[in-house]
This record gives C-alpha cells, structure tokens and sequence, in this order.
C-alpha cells in the first residue's frame, strides 16, 4: 500500500513540475524575436497545367548547362548540371511562355539513372509575375514521377502540394524533352493589409474596428441629405465574427446590405459638401463584383471621391471620423 501511495506522489509530482518547468525557465523574448498571436488561417488550392521544356547543352535554343562532369568511370554519378527550363501553357513551341524553372539537376544514382531535381518556378506572365513555387523532387530514366512542392512566394507564400510530372515527349532533338506538370499547391490566404482614405472632412472624431479584417458580411447605410451614420459587420483574419458602429448620429432612412458568399467590394465613390460649416459625407456607393448598390443620401456640389483597388484585391473594411454624420470615410483593403 506505501509503495503505491509513494508512486502515485511520485507521478503526480512530476505530472506538475513537466507543467511548471516551461513557464519557470521562460525568459524575456530576445530583440531580434517577435512572436506573434495563434491564427486559423485559411488556405487556399491553386491548380496549374503546364508544360516544362529541356533542352541540352549543345543543341539549339539549350537551356541547361554542365557545371560539373565527374570521372566517366562512373558513369553520370555526380554530374550537376544547371537549369533554365521554359514553362508554357501548352505543348507546342508556340505557346505561352508563363514561367520558367530555374534551379539545378543533380545525378545521384551510382547504380543507378536517377536525378534529382531541384528547382523554382519563377512565373512571368503577368497574372502571376514576381510569384514562384518551389518543386523539389527525382526524374528516373523518362519515367512519370511525382515532385514535392515545398515552399513558394508572393502570392503562393508557405505553399505545399504536388506535382504530377508525366513525359509527353521523350528526349528528341533538336525539340528536346517535354514534361506534362500538373500542379496542386495550397498556399496561406495572407494579404497586406492597407487603409485607403479617408475621404471628407476633419470634424467628428476617429472611429476604427480592432482587429484586421478579412471579409466584409454587410454594410448598413443611415441616410438623409447626408451619410448619417455607418456599421458594418466582418470576417477578421482569424476568422471571427465582428460588428462594427453604427458610427455616426440617427437617421431618418437606413439600408442594410448583405453580400453573397462570393460577393466583394471594388470600389467605393461618393460625394462630400460642407453643411453648417463642416465637410461632410453627403452620398455614397459602394461597387462590388456582382452589382452596385446606391448611391444613398444626395448628391452635392462639392468634391467627388473614387478608390483605387487592384484587380486582385477588394475592400474588406471601413474606418472613419463621426459625430451626428459621417464627417469622413475610409476602407481597408486587402
């Protein structure tokens, strides 16, 4: 009975000190650390077929180089040779060019004819242009095989997936190999975030929302001859609910606008007046990829304002300056 008391002490006492050891030897975080909070970020698929192109040292148009040619005796084994591979959008010669793979082969078989391929697809096109995927994987005597996709940039930023490599044209000159590629890669949903505006005047005071957002639900509008009033409901980046406002004063008329699931904002334009000696917000609308919703309030002589967001980017957020109107108005885009 002692001995199992004494045991049953014994891993509860260690139960606790495996707890209290990390937070005890825990120290202030370094200067060249930064920690940042626990996100679900979301993901997304990014599927591609295209058709990479090799050609060898010496024939025309080559795009491969050897950098190292070891003693024959050997064989290949050993041999890197370095690459510039063109990736198109079809098979044939004259299709477009959408990137290239750049990076090296190495043969690393000693028994046998394998090579392993190192490489990042660096995109040109202009859809894509400054992104790259990184496809890491081996080539054995012109047989298909699959290639790991293990990092990436720009818009495919911490991308992982595969690559599907099937022959089409084994090695022939002066045309020399081509490889089918299908690609699937998932890649984290993460924006720069950006505040354009705001618009209008300097009265009221500042109105914000908390955490960045990622989605906008709905956009509710208080209205008379001027913007009254604004709120808003979104997705944040770590994908939770939020509400924003209403900011501003009461209003006689009000409108409340719930976006589709793959409906988002493109622009926002209105107009701004001065009433009793402020500038304020006197018609708004907001653009979105399906339909176009106002203008609300009423038009006036004074200045006009439009945003500018990128074709890849949409409005996910407004901030703004308020008293019993909306005095000025911001967005966030992302």
């Amino acid at each position: 009975m002692t001995s199992n008391i004494g045991l049953a002490f014994l891993v509860v006492s260690i139960t606790l000190c495996s707890q209290c050891v990390p937070a005890a030897i825990a120290g202030t975080d370094p200067s060249y650390y930064q920690s940042g909070v626990c996100q679900n970020i979301p993901e997304k698929e990014h599927r591609f077929r295209l058709y990479m192109n090799q050609r060898r040292q010496g024939t025309p148009g080559a795009n491969e180089k050897f950098v190292v040619t070891p003693d024959q005796t050997v064989g290949l084994y050993g041999t890197i040779v370095v690459d510039d591979f063109t990736i198109r959008d079809g098979p044939a010669d004259n299709a477009n060019l959408v990137a290239r793979a750049r990076g090296m082969h190495v043969a690393d078989g000693r028994d046998e004819w394998n090579w392993l391929f190192c490489h990042s697809i660096m995109f040109t096109d202009s859809r894509f242009k400054g992104s790259s995927l990184k496809m890491l994987g081996d080539f054995h005597d012109e047989a298909d095989g699959e290639w790991a996709i293990v990092g990436g940039t720009g818009q495919f930023a911490y991308a992982r997936g595969v690559v599907t490599a099937k022959v089409i044209q084994p090695f022939t000159p002066p045309t020399g190999r081509t490889w089918e590629l299908s690609i699937r890669a998932f890649a984290l949903c993460i924006s720069e975030m950006t505040k354009i505006g705001p618009w209008g005047g300097q009265g009221g005071t500042d109105c914000d929302i908390k955490s960045p957002p990622r989605s906008l639900q709905t956009v509710t509008i208080g209205y008379e001859d001027v913007i009254k009033s604004v709120a808003f409901s979104y997705t944040d980046e770590a994908g939770e609910k939020n509400a924003a406002g209403p900011w501003g004063g009461d209003s006689k008329l009000s409108v409340m606008i719930t976006f589709a699931p793959s409906e988002v904002i493109k622009q926002v334009h209105g107009t701004t007046g001065t009433i009793g000696g402020d500038t304020v917000v006197t018609s708004l609308t907001l653009v979105s990829n399906l339909k176009i919703y106002g203008p609300f309030g009423k038009k006036s002589d004074g200045a006009t304002f439009s945003s500018e967001v990128p074709d890849d980017r949409a409005i996910v957020g407004f901030f703004a300056r308020a008293a019993a109107s909306v005095h000025a108005l911001g967005a966030y885009c992302a």
